[in-house]
Protein backbone atom coordinates (compact mmCIF):
# COMPACT_ATOMS: atom_id res chain seq x y z
CA UNK A 1 0.00 0.00 0.00
CA UNK A 2 1.42 3.25 -1.09
CA UNK A 3 0.54 6.27 0.80
CA UNK A 4 0.32 9.60 -0.88
CA UNK A 5 1.00 12.40 1.42
CA UNK A 6 0.01 15.75 0.09
CA UNK A 7 2.67 18.23 0.74
CA UNK A 8 1.49 21.54 2.07
CA UNK A 9 3.03 24.79 1.06
CA UNK A 10 6.62 25.10 2.17
CA UNK A 11 7.23 27.92 4.54
CA UNK A 12 10.36 30.09 4.29
CA UNK A 13 11.89 33.02 2.49
CA UNK A 14 12.15 33.24 -1.22
CA UNK A 15 15.29 34.29 -2.98
CA UNK A 16 13.76 37.63 -3.94
CA UNK A 17 12.93 38.46 -0.34
CA UNK A 18 16.50 37.67 0.71
CA UNK A 19 17.96 39.84 -2.06
CA UNK A 20 15.71 42.77 -1.15
CA UNK A 21 16.71 42.47 2.51
CA UNK A 22 20.43 42.39 1.57
CA UNK A 23 19.96 45.44 -0.66
CA UNK A 24 18.31 47.42 2.14
CA UNK A 25 21.00 46.41 4.64
CA UNK A 26 23.75 47.42 2.16
CA UNK A 27 22.18 50.85 1.67
CA UNK A 28 22.06 51.32 5.42
CA UNK A 29 25.71 50.33 5.80
CA UNK A 30 26.75 52.70 2.99
CA UNK A 31 24.85 55.50 4.69
CA UNK A 32 26.61 54.77 7.98
CA UNK A 33 30.01 54.78 6.23
CA UNK A 34 29.18 58.16 4.66
CA UNK A 35 28.26 59.58 8.06
CA UNK A 36 31.53 58.30 9.50
CA UNK A 37 33.57 59.95 6.73
CA UNK A 38 31.75 63.27 7.20
CA UNK A 39 32.28 63.05 10.95
CA UNK A 40 36.02 62.51 10.51
CA UNK A 41 36.28 65.51 8.16
CA UNK A 42 34.43 67.77 10.56
CA UNK A 43 36.51 66.53 13.50
CA UNK A 44 39.73 67.36 11.64
CA UNK A 45 38.40 70.79 10.74
CA UNK A 46 37.40 71.45 14.36
CA UNK A 47 40.85 70.35 15.52
CA UNK A 48 42.55 72.79 13.14
CA UNK A 49 40.26 75.61 14.28
CA UNK A 50 41.14 74.83 17.89
CA UNK A 51 44.86 74.85 17.07
CA UNK A 52 44.48 78.19 15.25
CA UNK A 53 42.69 79.68 18.25
CA UNK A 54 45.30 78.38 20.69
CA UNK A 55 48.13 79.77 18.55
CA UNK A 56 46.39 83.14 18.17
CA UNK A 57 45.99 83.45 21.91
CA UNK A 58 49.59 82.30 22.41
CA UNK A 59 50.94 85.32 20.53
CA UNK A 60 48.40 87.58 22.24
CA UNK A 61 49.70 86.45 25.64
CA UNK A 62 53.28 87.06 24.49
CA UNK A 63 52.30 90.55 23.36
CA UNK A 64 50.64 91.30 26.69
CA UNK A 65 53.89 90.32 28.40
CA UNK A 66 55.86 92.72 26.16
CA UNK A 67 53.61 95.81 25.89
CA UNK A 68 56.45 98.24 25.22
CA UNK A 69 57.36 96.33 22.03
CA UNK A 70 53.69 96.42 20.96
CA UNK A 71 53.60 100.17 21.54
CA UNK A 72 56.75 100.54 19.41
CA UNK A 73 55.20 98.43 16.61
CA UNK A 74 57.76 95.62 16.88
CA UNK A 75 55.11 92.89 16.58
CA UNK A 76 53.60 94.31 13.39
CA UNK A 77 56.11 92.77 10.98
CA UNK A 78 55.74 90.05 8.37
CA UNK A 79 58.51 87.86 9.85
CA UNK A 80 60.85 87.71 12.81
CA UNK A 81 64.20 86.23 13.65
CA UNK A 82 65.30 83.94 16.45
CA UNK A 83 67.64 85.35 19.08
CA UNK A 84 69.55 82.84 21.20
CA UNK A 85 69.64 85.15 24.22
CA UNK A 86 65.86 85.17 24.44
CA UNK A 87 65.92 81.45 25.32
CA UNK A 88 68.53 81.78 28.08
CA UNK A 89 68.92 83.62 31.35
CA UNK A 90 71.12 86.25 29.67
CA UNK A 91 67.94 87.73 28.22
CA UNK A 92 67.32 90.07 25.30
CA UNK A 93 65.79 93.45 24.56
CA UNK A 94 62.06 94.01 24.10
CA UNK A 95 62.60 94.44 20.35
CA UNK A 96 64.58 91.21 20.11
CA UNK A 97 61.94 89.40 22.15
CA UNK A 98 59.19 90.62 19.81
CA UNK A 99 61.13 89.41 16.77
CA UNK A 100 61.85 86.11 18.51
CA UNK A 101 58.17 85.69 19.46
CA UNK A 102 57.07 86.33 15.86
CA UNK A 103 59.59 83.83 14.45
CA UNK A 104 58.58 81.11 16.95
CA UNK A 105 54.87 81.79 16.43
CA UNK A 106 55.11 81.59 12.63
CA UNK A 107 57.16 78.40 12.87
CA UNK A 108 54.47 76.83 15.08
CA UNK A 109 51.74 77.95 12.67
CA UNK A 110 53.55 76.24 9.80
CA UNK A 111 54.11 73.14 11.93
CA UNK A 112 50.64 72.76 13.45
CA UNK A 113 48.43 73.88 10.54
CA UNK A 114 48.65 72.77 6.90
CA UNK A 115 50.02 75.76 4.92
CA UNK A 116 49.59 77.79 8.10
CA UNK A 117 50.60 81.41 8.36
CA UNK A 118 49.87 84.47 10.40
CA UNK A 119 50.12 88.23 10.62
CA UNK A 120 49.57 90.78 13.38
CA UNK A 121 48.56 94.38 12.79
CA UNK A 122 46.36 97.21 13.95
CA UNK A 123 43.19 97.20 11.91
CA UNK A 124 39.47 97.88 12.19
CA UNK A 125 38.37 95.49 9.44
CA UNK A 126 38.85 91.84 10.36
CA UNK A 127 37.27 90.59 7.12
CA UNK A 128 39.62 91.23 4.21
CA UNK A 129 38.31 88.38 2.10
CA UNK A 130 37.45 89.09 -1.51
CA UNK A 131 34.75 87.16 -3.31
CA UNK A 132 34.89 84.26 -0.88
CA UNK A 133 38.66 83.85 -1.32
CA UNK A 134 40.81 84.20 1.76
CA UNK A 135 43.60 86.62 0.99
CA UNK A 136 46.59 87.82 2.97
CA UNK A 137 45.13 90.57 5.13
CA UNK A 138 45.73 94.18 4.22
CA UNK A 139 46.48 95.95 7.47
CA UNK A 140 45.75 99.52 8.34
CA UNK A 141 48.34 101.80 9.83
CA UNK A 142 50.26 100.10 12.62
CA UNK A 143 51.16 103.35 14.35
CA UNK A 144 47.61 104.33 15.35
CA UNK A 145 47.42 103.03 18.91
CA UNK A 146 43.66 103.70 19.03
CA UNK A 147 43.03 100.85 16.57
CA UNK A 148 42.60 97.36 18.02
CA UNK A 149 45.30 94.77 17.47
CA UNK A 150 44.17 92.00 15.09
CA UNK A 151 45.82 88.59 14.87
CA UNK A 152 45.19 86.81 11.58
CA UNK A 153 45.80 83.06 11.26
CA UNK A 154 45.15 81.19 8.01
CA UNK A 155 45.56 77.59 6.91
CA UNK A 156 44.51 75.11 4.23
CA UNK A 157 41.26 73.47 5.31
CA UNK A 158 40.11 71.76 2.12
CA UNK A 159 38.54 68.89 4.06
CA UNK A 160 35.99 71.17 5.67
CA UNK A 161 34.46 72.79 2.59
CA UNK A 162 35.07 73.82 -0.98
CA UNK A 163 37.28 76.68 0.16
CA UNK A 164 40.99 75.98 -0.03
CA UNK A 165 41.82 78.21 2.94
CA UNK A 166 40.28 79.28 6.19
CA UNK A 167 41.18 82.32 8.24
CA UNK A 168 40.65 83.20 11.87
CA UNK A 169 40.84 86.83 12.99
CA UNK A 170 41.06 87.74 16.67
CA UNK A 171 40.72 91.42 17.57
CA UNK A 172 41.74 92.72 20.99
CA UNK A 173 42.95 95.81 22.81
CA UNK A 174 45.87 95.89 25.18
Amino acid sequence: MIRCVARGHERGYTLIEVLVALFIISLGLLGMAGLQVTSLKQNQSAYMRSQATILAYDIIDRMRANVSAVDNGNYFVSSGSLTAGCETTSGCTDTQMASHDIARWQARLAEELPSGGGLICRDTDTDDSTGGNITTPVCGTNTDTDLPVVVYVWWNDERASDAVSTRLAVSFSL
